[in-house]
């Protein structure tokens, strides 16, 4: 049986996606998959069996519906396809391969190309949306994150080890102030903790700037870790302070005692899904304003409450949170 996945492209979604995708490969154990997705979303599968990845580089075609139909005439006639996204063009691409059963969201007139359309549910968590596309259609298993740990070979330093991650690549409106970042980190470091400080390659002015403000060494890890890597370092952390980003959810799969910091998206909808993480926002601290949850990349607003969200959530009620769980 062949098996096609259209993944999410977003990191923190393909890992949110986990649940239904494991689902799929403990159910058609001697299936062949096809995964196609951004350059980030495969790669969290490649050390699956019985997988041919397939890097979707579309958007940098003259004629971008003709790349997608070359792509999918490469893959062979699926058997079921699914796909996650939930925009027109993905399951245009399911139906260039001309499964025989095609699954996705029933929205943007996309129900003619798809054999089963399934209504996008609202208010619950982002793991089971992407599962509901495919509960009726697996085995039964644990709703959890399923993150392989690649185990690179990497140098720590000794002792309790606490990662940070500053950046978020949805859009400045999720990411904490460098400032607060650089309180947070002190207090660490007062604390004996060594700091290991991630971010992408377009965020390493953002941890350069951290880094200045702390008192002591650290180690900016900002623009040099593949994404295996990534994985490894924050599967040995003790304590992760992020921002409700990609690898918040790596270290939720992982259950890295974690502080996930939230303002303009939905915490019932993408919360990291573990129960050693624990989420501060205003609303949490119960002081949500009516703006929120504002979904926008970045604040929309002028006045002198542009992104309150993220400025009036001060660094002490993280520091609190750390303190509750680690005894500090």
């Amino acid at each position: 049986m062949n098996i096609l996945i259209r993944l999410p492209n977003w990191l923190g979604d393909v890992i949110m996606a986990t649940f239904a995708i494991e689902s799929l490969y403990k159910t058609y154990k001697d299936s062949n998959f096809f995964l196609v997705g951004s350059k980030v979303s495969i790669q969290i599968f490649k050390n699956h069996k019985n997988t041919t990845l397939i890097e979707d580089d579309s958007k940098d075609s003259k004629c971008r519906i003709l790349k997608l139909y070359k792509i999918a005439k490469s893959i062979p006639r699926s058997d079921i396809a699914i796909t996650f996204q939930n925009n027109f063009l993905s399951a245009l691409f399911l139906s260039f391969n001309n499964a025989k059963i095609k699954i996705g969201y029933k929205n943007e007139l996309r129900q003619f190309l798809l054999t089963h359309a399934k209504i996008k549910q609202k208010g619950i968590h982002e793991v089971f949306v992407y599962y509901d596309l495919v509960k009726d259609m697996v085995e039964n298993i644990q709703p959890k994150l399923y993150l392989q740990n690649p185990n690179k070979p990497i140098n720590l330093p000794q002792g309790k080890l606490a990662g940070i991650n500053a950046g978020a690549a949805f859009g400045s409106a999720k990411r904490w102030e460098e400032s607060y970042f650089a309180e947070v980190a002190n207090y660490l470091l007062d604390n004996n903790y060594s700091i290991l400080l991630f971010g992408s390659n377009n965020e390493i002015n953002i941890a350069n700037n951290i880094e200045s403000m702390c008192k002591d060494k650290i180690l900016n890890l900002a623009g040099q870790t593949t994404l295996e890597e990534l994985i490894t370092y924050i599967s040995k952390l003790d304590l992760f302070i992020t921002n409700d980003s990609g690898p918040m959810h790596i270290a939720a799969a992982f259950n890295i005692p974690s502080v996930a910091i939230f303002g303009p998206t939905n915490d019932r909808e993408t919360f990291p899904f573990s129960q050693n993480s624990h989420i501060i926002s205003l609303k949490t601290l119960g002081y949500k304003l009516e703006c929120q949850p504002c979904k926008k990349r970045i604040c929309p607003l002028k006045d002198l409450n542009y992104h309150s969200c993220m400025r009036d959530l001060k660094p002490k009620f993280i520091i609190e949170k750390i303190k509750s769980i680690t005894k500090t």
